[in-house]
């Protein structure tokens, strides 16, 4: 019998076209890597800034937030990407937009699984797990996929 089929929902609040079937990849590559399967709903949109403030108690932009479901829902979470913070990084990074938002679905979808970045060795143990699986989705090799800006400049 096939395990279940993980079920990716993404809303696309942001003016960028052309990024579901990466952000879709790496979550059912990410999570199949680790033998996990549900539904995961992205939210695609320019800013976090309120998201974070509101969830986190930060009040800066951010690149990526993740939401694990409670387990008796039966899903996995909610993933939340800002497309203008991904494309900021990118042209940082010398990558394409769609490439950084490839990572950024990863490095949710690793969260949904356990994965945390917290401490430095639970970074470092992310890492090195986002460049094994950015290896297997064709994506091009980074030393760091921490998020490397502060803000998003206006």
């Amino acid at each position: 019998m096939e395990p279940p089929s993980t079920r990716v929902s993404i809303v696309n609040q942001s003016s960028a076209k052309g990024l579901s079937s990466i952000v879709r990849k790496a979550i059912q590559t990410t999570l199949g890597a680790h033998d996990m399967s549900g539904t995961v709903s992205v939210l695609l949109c320019a800013d976090l800034r309120d998201l974070n403030r509101q969830f986190r108690g930060l009040d800066e932009s951010t690149d990526v937030l993740t939401f694990p479901a409670p387990p008796e829902t039966g899903l996995l979470g909610d993933i939340a990407i800002s497309v203008d913070y991904a494309s900021e990084q990118a042209k940082a990074r010398g990558i394409t937009v769609r490439e950084e938002v490839g990572y950024l679905a990863m490095h949710g979808a690793l969260h949904l699984v356990g994965f945390d970045d917290e401490s430095d060795a639970d970074r470092v143990d992310m890492q090195q797990e986002m460049t094994r699986l950015g290896e297997i989705l064709g994506l091009p090799y980074q030393s760091e996929w921490a998020s490397i800006l502060h803000e998003v400049p206006s």
